[in-house]
């Protein structure tokens, strides 16, 4: 389970500390509390924090010298802190900022707002930390204090005597964020962001540029050919953490709706796919249900493989969706009640081709497809399509496989009657390095030992009696 953030709020106001406390709690972040500056400093050092958020006129210790403390610290300087105070003259804002704030915000402002900032906080911190960037600037002096600020940050820092040395070593270091000089001999910081900009692979590198004050129509210009903004010298290297924490926080924030949009898609994908299998399900009474069940046992046989709970929730799914390949049979042969002849049975073991050429776009589903493509291969090299032999099989193939055995022989069929399950037990060991994988077999023993061979499936999952 995912670690919850946890937060250090420190007020010297009872109700502002409740009320701090119900709202994070609320957006599922762990809360500590202090009463003041020197317990919040106590705090900060005995345990550790994710977030400190801490209010400015305090009795004892006020939050700005908090705030000053607690970045002189090696546990804490690295803890983001948020300024919270109905002081919101520039002059307050200004002075947090020198101390090491990472943000601001008023006492009194919308609380789900003031939620999502302190979210984007903690993305954005999260993003930083091991990010690569790339400095550029012909003065060794200023590439040291970059570098060396920059790594006390948590960057992982390379640094570049021009853009020409820094063109050269993009490809390599792949950094995440490209820190640059405009003024520079060679190629000038313009040159560079022009080149990465036009390069679609390496386009989307945000690109700081700084340079002194009367450059500032240059860096206007650059600011709308893609930099990402522009620094004047001098800075510190806090305000230079600032504004990268901004750019980060705006990446991760598209990044993030970047991979809800893909996994919408995915899921959508899969609903189709799903209805697919329904549809194939729905042509052959006889065999409804089946899918379900054999996604159920080879879960079971996953589980006893020691299988982590992502990988079970996959093998659930290339269960599912293990015969979709099916939908390519013509029903005369889906359908017939006796043995197939051999055109009939060349014309099933084709039937895996025809969704693959649907799946194999699509690079998530790829385990999938190799689950459809080879569940009938054999261990000793006698299956289907390929005539893959042993570990050359994909481990979900072959546990799909097992599973599907013992689903097959425990169901009734109109041209045989079902087996009790412990003679599908026996028929499966019998074919233990024969048909099937002993490690698979081994583990399927286990789950039947465990279960009795009872397949359980879901209430959502349980076929209902056509009328």
């Amino acid at each position: 389970m995912e670690k919850r953030p946890h937060i250090l709020v420190v007020d010297d106001s009872k109700s502002v500390r409740f009320a701090l406390q119900t709202h994070l709690t609320e957006a599922g972040f762990d809360v500590t509390l202090a009463v003041d500056g020197e317990d919040g400093m106590s705090r900060a050092i005995d345990d550790d924090f994710d977030l400190v958020i801490t209010d400015i006129d305090m009795p004892k210790m006020d939050g700005f010298e908090l705030c000053s403390r607690l970045k002189k610290e090696y546990k804490t300087a690295g803890v983001p802190i948020i300024i919270l105070s109905s002081r919101d003259s520039d002059e307050s804002v200004e002075q947090g900022f020198r101390v090491g704030a990472d943000a601001y915000l008023a006492k009194g402002g919308d609380i789900k707002g003031n939620i999502e900032r302190i979210k984007d906080i903690l993305n954005a911190r999260s993003f930083l930390t091991g990010s690569r960037v790339l400095v550029v600037d012909d003065s060794s002096s200023v590439r040291l204090f970059l570098s060396s600020g920059l790594t006390e940050e948590g960057f992982v820092v390379r640094t570049a005597n021009d853009g020409q040395e820094a063109l050269a070593m993009v490809e390599e270091f792949e950094p995440h964020l490209i820190i640059s000089d405009l003024m520079m001999p060679n190629m000038d910081g313009a040159e560079l962001c022009r080149r990465l900009k036009k390069d679609d692979q390496h386009k989307k590198i945000p690109i700081i540029i700084m340079s002194s004050l009367g450059d500032k129509p240059i860096m206007r210009r650059l600011i709308r050919e893609g930099a990402a903004t522009f620094l004047i010298k001098p800075f510190t290297v806090t305000q230079l953490s600032i504004v990268i924490e901004e750019i980060f926080s705006s990446n991760f924030r598209l990044l993030m709706e970047e991979q809800e949009r893909l996994r919408m898609e995915h899921q959508l994908t899969l609903a189709a796919i799903a209805s697919l299998v329904q549809a194939l399900e729905a042509r052959d009474p006889v065999t409804r249900g089946h899918s379900e069940r054999v996604a159920q046992v080879a879960v079971g046989i996953g589980e006893e493989m020691g299988f982590e709970p992502s990988e079970l929730e996959r093998l659930l799914l290339v269960g599912r969706l293990h015969d979709l390949g099916k939908i390519g049979v013509r029903d005369d042969v889906l359908l017939k009640k006796g043995s197939l002849d051999d055109v009939e049975y060349a014309h099933v073991k084709l039937h895996s081709n025809v969704v693959a050429d649907i799946l194999r776009p699509i690079k998530s589903l790829h385990d999938v497809l190799e689950v459809i493509l080879f569940h009938h291969e054999r261990w000793d090299g006698k299956g289907y399509p390929k005539g893959l032999k042993g570990e050359d099989i994909p481990l979900k193939a072959r546990i799909v496989a097992v599973a599907d055995v013992y689903e097959a022989v425990t169901s009734e069929r109109p041209y045989r009657d079902s087996v009790p399950r412990g003679v599908a037990v026996d028929i499966i060991t019998e074919e233990r390095g024969r048909q099937l994988c002993p490690t698979c077999v081994d583990a399927f023993l286990k789950w039947f030992e465990r279960t009795g061979g009872e397949i359980v499936v879901p209430e959502e999952y349980q076929q209902r009696p056509s009328a």
